[in-house]
């Protein structure tokens, strides 16, 4: 199996990790109280990449499955907030979208396009909202739909919301893969960037005159988190390029693994940060509370795959 990226994908992800670097890290801190500036929002306009998942004909990048994944890990690892109203939009409500004849000139442009399943939240939409329930989903007008902004411990600066339809939607096909999908890329992104935030504390910081990364049991730490993550990462690629092929099975077993994965790099980097870790002034704690929050949201995603493995 040939794992390397194809050089279109590899040039993405160079992109959008030179934007999380430059905009998003040094933002991260207020745009998870909820201060997304607008200069954010029209810089990364700027690379085309609100539409990636869409057709050419729709106005789209026509991209695939994996190109998506790998989007919002690099986002993630900058801003988990930032990556969740990316992934919601350019996943599961772009592949409703892609489905339905509305005009998609908004949704491409960056006009936040959002997805939950019922009961759920979401991001705030702008133009379009879509559930999804049972099966099927159903795709909402923004000006059709309620939206009760909601606190939350984790995501807090992805506009999170708890949103109630109020008029007929349109049937569009079951996306639950892409939420998924998008679930398991953040959280390894968001414990990627933890993991390499405590790799550089722990070759700064002293300890009996001597950095903590000399230790062997703290080396080890950082190695066993970066091992996890590699799979999760690898697994949420197997998920993506499955999903592409007409297999949507393979984004839950991805998701599973990339919530065990990060969890416990999370809490990793949080132990080897000490007191500082519980402290905004680094962003492990704020890594760790999006992955719980993604990881206490996937519930289903478990039961799906035991389903499948007693059927």
């Amino acid at each position: 199996m040939n794992l390397t990226l194809p050089s279109l994908h590899a040039d993405i992800v160079e992109l959008v990790r030179r934007f999380a670097a430059s905009e998003l890290s040094p933002r991260a801190g207020a745009i998870d109280e909820g201060a997304l500036e607008p200069g954010v929002v029209r810089g990364f306009a700027e690379l085309d990449l609100w539409g990636l998942t869409l057709p050419e004909g729709r106005g789209g990048a026509g991209l695939d499955a994996l190109a998506f994944g790998l989007v919002v890990e690099a986002l993630a690892a900058a801003s988990p907030s930032f990556a969740w109203r990316y992934a919601a939009h350019a996943g599961p409500a772009c592949a409703a979208l892609g489905q339905t004849s509305h005009d998609l000139s908004r949704v491409t442009a960056g006009e936040l396009a959002s997805f939950a399943l019922a009961d759920s939240w979401a991001p705030a939409p702008e133009s379009f909202f879509v559930r999804g329930e049972a099966g099927a989903c159903e795709v909402f007008a923004a000006d059709e739909i309620a939206v009760d902004p909601v606190s939350t411990m984790g995501l807090r600066g992805a506009g999170l919301a708890r949103i109630a339809t109020r008029g007929a939607g349109v049937a569009a096909g079951d996306v639950t893969a892409w939420l998924d999908l998008a679930a398991a890329a953040t959280m390894v992104g968001a414990a990627t960037g933890a993991t390499q935030a405590a790799a550089d504390y722990v070759k700064e910081r002293k300890q009996f005159g001597q950095p903590l990364a000399s230790f062997q049991a703290v080396a080890f730490a950082i190695a066993d988190a970066r091992v996890g993550l590699e799979a999760a990462s690898l697994l949420v690629r197997r998920a993506s390029v499955a999903l592409d092929a007409g297999d949507p099975n393979e984004a839950s077993v991805a998701r599973r693994f990339a919530a065990r994965a990060a969890s416990s790099a999370t809490s990793s980097a949080l132990q080897l940060h000490g007191g500082y870790g519980y402290t905004k002034e680094y962003p492990v704690e704020r890594q760790l509370r999006a992955v719980r929050m993604l990881a206490a949201d996937g519930e289903r995603s478990t039961g799906a795959i035991a389903a499948r493995a007693f059927g």
